[in-house]
C-alpha cells in the first residue's frame, strides 16, 4: 500500500465516510468567492470578507504545509427537514467531533511518516474548504452548492489536516447530478441560484444562525417553522439513499426541545441542554428570537 492508501485507511477505520489529499498552496476559487462576496450574498457574514486573504493560499495560515488531508464524516439525512432543528444542530457539535477525530488520525499519520506539522481544521478556519474537498475526490459540487460523496451523499462534513509532508493529489470526481434539480426546487424561499451559489439573505440555515440582530417581518416569514438550520437541500438528495457510510459516532441525533419550551428557558437551562451542541455558540437570546418567530408564523398560518 502507498503512504496515501494507508492514511486513507486509517481514515475509515476513525468513521470518517473518505479522505483525500490536495497540495497545499493556493485556492483555486476565488473569483467565485470575490462575486459572490460583492453580490451582497453574504448577508451579514463579514467575517468571510475580512479573512478573505487568509483564504487564497493555505501557507498563509500554515507556511510549512506541504500537503492538506481532506476528510468527509457523514451525518444522519433529516427525516423531518421542514423545521425545528437540522441535524447537526440535533447532535454533538461537530466541530468538536471532527477535531478530535483529526487529532487521532494525525496520531496514527505519525506512525506512518516523519511528520512534524499536523495542524487540523474545519469550517471555523479560513480554508477554502468546499474547494478542497472537490479537488481532493471526496464529491462533487451539488446544485445546491454543497459536496456530495458518492458513498456519504449529501449530509457529509468535511475537516482538514494541514501537513508537512508531500503527498500524491488525488483525482476530482465529475458531477454525478445529472439532470436533477430536487435541491433547488426543495428550498422554500429560493436561496439558490442556477449556477448553484446560495443567497444567504434569503437562507433558513443563514437567518436562523448566522444573523445576530432583530428579524425584520419579512426575515420572521422566511424563517418558516425553523428553530436552528435547514436540512431540506441536504436531505431532499438522492445520493443519501444510495449511501454506504455509517454515520459519524457522535453525529447521532438527539431529541430537541420545541419553540414553547425554548421560550421558556432559563440561561442556566439553555447551557445545560446545549452546552455540548452547535446550539450553544447561538445563545439563548437568538434561539429564543428563533423560537418567537415560528410561534408567529404558525399563528399567521392557522389565523389564530
Amino acid at each position: 500500500m502507498t503512504l496515501e492508501d494507508q492514511i486513507t485507511s486509517e481514515a475509515l477505520k476513525l468513521g470518517f465516510d473518505s479522505a483525500g489529499f490536495v497540495p497545499a498552496g493556493n485556492s483555486t476559487t476565488m473569483e467565485v468567492l470575490d462575486r459572490w462576496l460583492a453580490a451582497g450574498n453574504a448577508a451579514g457574514m463579514t467575517y468571510l470578507s475580512r479573512n478573505r486573504r487568509l483564504r487564497t493560499d493555505i501557507r498563509l495560515l500554515e507556511p510549512q504545509a506541504r500537503s492538506v488531508l481532506v476528510a468527509a464524516a457523514r451525518y444522519p439525512p433529516h427525516s423531518g427537514p421542514e423545521g425545528g432543528f437540522s441535524s447537526l444542530g440535533r447532535s454533538r457539535d461537530y466541530h468538536l467531533v471532527l477535531i478530535d477525530k483529526l487529532q487521532r488520525l494525525a496520531e496514527r499519520i505519525r506512525d506512518l511518516a516523519p511528520i512534524r506539522i499536523a495542524r487540523p481544521a474545519v469550517d471555523a478556519t479560513p480554508l477554502p474548504e468546499r474547494e478542497l474537498g472537490l479537488r481532493a475526490g471526496i464529491g462533487w459540487r451539488g446544485r445546491q452548492g454543497q459536496l456530495v460523496s458518492p458513498t456519504g451523499g449529501a449530509c457529509v462534513v468535511l475537516g482538514e489536516l494541514l501537513l508537512d509532508i508531500e503527498l500524491r493529489p488525488s483525482r476530482p470526481i465529475p458531477s454525478r447530478c445529472g439532470d436533477c434539480r430536487l435541491c433547488v426546487e426543495a428550498c422554500p424561499n429560493r436561496a439558490i441560484s442556477d449556477d448553484g451559489l446560495v443567497d444567504a439573505r434569503r437562507c433558513i440555515s443563514c437567518l436562523t444562525i448566522e444573523h445576530k440582530q432583530d428579524f425584520t417581518p419579512e426575515m420572521r416569514s422566511l424563517v418558516g417553522n425553523s428553530l436552528f438550520g435547514c436540512d431540506r437541500c441536504t436531505a431532499v438528495c438522492p445520493w443519501n439513499r444510495k449511501a454506504v457510510t455509517p454515520v459519524m459516532p457522535g453525529l447521532e441525533p438527539r431529541e430537541m426541545p420545541d419553540a414553547e419550551e425554548i421560550l421558556r428557558m432559563t440561561p442556566a437551562m439553555f447551557r445545560e441542554r446545549f452546552r455540548d451542541t452547535a446550539v450553544h455558540r447561538l445563545g439563548l437570546r437568538r434561539l429564543q428570537r428563533n423560537a418567537a418567530a415560528v410561534l408567529a408564523n404558525r399563528r399567521r398560518t392557522h389565523g389564530t
